[in-house]
């Protein structure tokens, strides 16, 4: 039995993360505007389809375009806690935990996977934000798909900035937000992950 709980876990890690990458690949035939006849477009739009429009049902209607990004995270919180949790359950089954100690340890994976996915959020915002930074002196064309996707992400983002920090020629606003990312994720959310994980010890997330 926990043989088989540890190949459980081993699978649905391994399950998760290849599920992931297909989401990824998913957004990224969004961007270049794929054939839609392709049978591979076609697969890769059925397996993901349904996790969008659940993340899109749970989001409000502004950010509803965002879903498909929403549903990487579902994954990655997923690909963290469940493996964990079951982990934890072989543990207890084998009596080396009690009930305190497994509500304990599932108490830690969650504050790690909520970490993580927050981790992943603000890194992914950092990265439009640099991105953006480095167009903007290059001052490139809107009709550009990349660069009106980029734009879309990283309006949101710096449009609240710009309203507090002075106007010059060039546009400080994505840098000064990469910091501010950056010393939240630093600040607050690593100390989380760590105290996540002194709860969840020996168990350690499967993350890849």
């Amino acid at each position: 039995m926990v043989h088989f709980l540890e190949w459980i876990a081993g699978a649905t890690c391994f399950g998760l993360f290849i599920y992931k990458w297909i989401i990824i690949a998913a957004v990224v035939i969004t961007w270049v505007s794929a054939d839609p006849h392709n049978q591979i477009v076609q697969w890769i739009g059925r397996v993901t389809r349904p996790l969008w429009v659940w993340c899109e049902h749970q989001m409000p209607v502004m950010m509803s375009h965002f879903s498909a990004y929403a549903a990487i995270l579902v994954v990655i919180f997923a690909q963290i806690v469940i493996p964990a949790e079951i982990r934890s359950l072989s543990l207890f089954y084998q009596g080396q935990a009690d009930f305190a100690g497994f509500l304990l340890q599932s108490g830690g994976h969650l504050l790690q996977g909520i970490s993580i996915v927050v981790q992943s959020l603000l890194f992914f915002c950092m990265f439009v934000l640099i991105a953006w930074f480095i167009l903007g002196l290059v001052n490139p064309s809107l009709n550009n798909p990349l660069v009106r996707i980029i734009h879309v992400l990283a309006d949101p983002l710096i449009t609240p900035l710009q309203r507090y920090l002075p106007r010059t020629r060039t546009d400080w606003s994505p840098l000064v937000g990469v910091i501010l990312f950056y010393l939240i994720s630093s600040a607050i959310i690593d100390p989380i992950a760590f105290f996540g994980g002194t709860m969840s010890y020996p168990v350690s997330i499967c993350i890849y």
